[in-house]
């Protein structure tokens, strides 16, 4: 999208010059978003069975 808004000639484009700055910007900004899913997310099966609340199996029909 970045690219493409850089070959438009409209008041919504991109001035080719900045083109890496915002590509940079969102390459942080997909990382800084890994690692927070990464540190609010389980890391393994087992700490997902501690948090994970037992319940029984609904009964088939």
């Amino acid at each position: 999208m970045t690219i493409a808004r850089s070959l438009t000639d409209t008041f919504a484009g991109i001035r080719p010059g900045d083109v890496p700055a915002f590509i940079a910007a969102q390459l942080a900004g997909a990382f800084a978003a890994t690692a927070l899913f990464a540190w609010l997310s389980p890391i393994s099966k087992a700490a997902a069975q501690a948090v994970v609340v037992p319940h029984a199996e609904p009964l088939a029909r």
